[in-house]
């Protein structure tokens, strides 16, 4: 079988509280150029399915070649071979503004109510205003049943725990954490592939008609885990390699390339990158890819080694 990198046309979202950074920094050929506020880089899910630009499989969806069993396990690798969804959707996030205060499900609670995977996510800070903040679990010693009074009494942003971020910043999120980007911030996002999401709070905000966008409160209050306390690690740029994740869903280590990196692969599962920073080249046996800030490409599990030249930073994402 043919050993070629694969390159994804990514999905937009216009949703309210995005801007123009995916467009002005990432260069990205957005369909909304006054707000996009995520660029699904890789996805097999049915709110978004990215498409292959390059190789044997060009026009074809991520999903539709994972879906082809007879080459799940060259592409995908061994530990995909009995997954039924592709496992990750991984995001560039333009919050020009707040996101709602929102929680995701974990896996028991998601495949019982919502026929999906639960979601735990981490967040890599690509850039962001001077003062920018998140939300990150709730004040340490609230419970949920006071939490509950704070949602009923409208006064639940007096309970969240309020951090401060920088560029460089990672945050891991588990199932049950609540939390919310503050705007003025540029994420690449890294997740389970589900889009199952819970509003608590939306700050009064209304949609495009004039209604206010829909809350899961009863269902937020049954998920979130009050015990959550935030993991949050600045990156050195320094390091030619550094872990930022390894959790039983997902890994992420952050790659900085000043002239040559190489790795081996063992062909238990694909590699996804995301490249944040510079521009160089990827290189699988005799083929040369071009690679820039803003472009997301996946490493099939049956290339046994590749290398990456240039100075360069990627986020590079398995399980």
């Amino acid at each position: 079988m043919e050993k070629e990198a694969i390159f994804l046309k990514p999905i937009f979202k216009d949703y309210i509280w995005g801007g123009q950074k995916l467009k002005n920094i990432f260069k990205k050929e957005v369909e909304n150029e006054e707000c996009t506020a995520e660029s699904w880089e890789i996805s097999t899910n049915s709110n978004g399915e990215t498409q292959i630009t390059n190789g044997k499989y060009k026009n074809k969806t991520l999903t539709e070649i994972y879906n082809d069993k007879e080459i799940r396990k060259e592409i995908f690798g061994t530990k995909c071979i009995n997954l039924e969804d592709f496992p990750l959707l991984i995001k560039f996030i333009d919050a020009n503004d707040c996101l709602s205060v929102q929680v995701h499900p974990d896996n028991e609670y998601a495949l019982k109510n919502e026929n999906s995977q639960g979601k735990t996510e981490m967040w890599y800070i690509l850039d962001c205003e001077e003062g920018a903040q998140i939300i990150c679990g709730v004040k340490e010693g609230i419970s949920i049943e006071e939490l509950k009074n704070s949602i009923n009494e409208n006064k639940i942003t007096e309970s969240l725990n309020y951090i401060d971020v920088h560029k460089g910043d990672a945050i891991y999120i588990p199932s049950g954490t609540i939390h919310a980007l503050l705007g003025k911030t540029l994420v690449a996002e890294v997740q389970q592939n589900s889009n199952i999401t819970y509003r608590v709070y939306d700050w009064g905000r209304t949609n495009k008609e004039g209604k206010p966008r829909e809350l899961h409160i009863n269902k937020a209050l049954e998920v979130i885990k009050t015990e959550n306390r935030p993991q949050i690690q600045n990156i050195k740029n320094d390091i030619v390699k550094l872990n930022i994740v390894k959790s039983e869903f997902f890994i992420t280590n952050k790659i900085n390339v000043t002239e040559e990196y190489q790795e081996e692969i063992s062909g238990e599962t694909f590699i996804a990158f995301n490249v944040i920073e510079g521009k160089g080249e990827l290189v699988i046996e005799d083929k040369i890819y071009k690679i820039e800030k803003g472009e997301s490409f996946i490493i099939p599990a049956n290339v046994e080694k590749y290398k990456i030249l240039g100075e360069v930073q990627l986020l590079q994402s398995f399980i």
